[in-house]
């Protein structure tokens, strides 16, 4: 379980740097303006950092908290030199839990987004239940869905097996991924970051 989070979080992280083009801020008007962008410790929700010990005080992973704060919080020191400094604004990034072990990855970016797009689009109506991956707008956010199975063998679920999505206010990005929680509520968690990022 433990190598699943870890890896979880990892790949929803190049998943997000693969799939995501933003404009770069331009102009040393815009630069001079730039906000300073903080992800909190924790999120409304019950989200909690994943760089934080105590997030998995009360879960199955309990035993290597030590651990895996100490990765997650290495993920996020090397994220928020990178993104700044390849985008040429301001930028961080954090992965948070929730329920103990259902993993959410968020980058906020002082830039609009709208290039958001998966790799490849695949109509899942028409792999023969093999799921495939399609976008949705919810709300006011744009999301990528991918569908597929759980188990080797075993045909997709009804229920996207990975979500991504981007929310743009005002200038500000929010991108969030995760394979456990669902796009409905990355988006309504999009409105949280944007409220306590900026």
């Amino acid at each position: 379980m433990f190598v699943g989070i870890v890896l979880g979080l990892l790949a929803l992280g190049v998943m997000v740097a693969f799939s995501v083009v933003l404009p770069k801020a331009s102009g040393s008007e815009e630069a001079a303006e730039a906000v300073e962008l903080v992800l909190p410790d924790g999120l409304p929700g019950g989200y909690v950092a994943a760089d934080d010990a105590a997030s998995f005080a009360d879960s199955e992973l309990a035993d290597r908290a030590d651990e895996i704060a100490e990765q997650q919080g290495a993920s996020t020191e090397y994220g928020n030199e990178v993104l700044p400094d390849v985008l040429d604004t301001a930028a961080v990034t954090r992965s948070y839990v929730v329920n103990g072990t259902d993993a959410v990855f968020i980058q906020v970016i002082e830039a609009d987004g709208g290039a958001f797009a998966p790799t490849s689009l695949t109509d899942p109506a028409t792999t023969g239940g093999a799921g495939g991956i399609t976008m949705e707008k919810i709300d006011d956010a744009v999301c990528i869905l991918t569908y597929g199975s759980l188990q080797a063998g075993q045909p997709a679920g009804e229920e996207p097996v990975s979500n991504q999505c981007q929310l743009t206010v005002d200038g500000v990005t929010v991108q969030l991924s995760s394979d456990q929680v669902s796009a409905a509520d990355l988006v309504a968690l999009a409105h949280d970051v944007i409220d306590v990022a900026v």
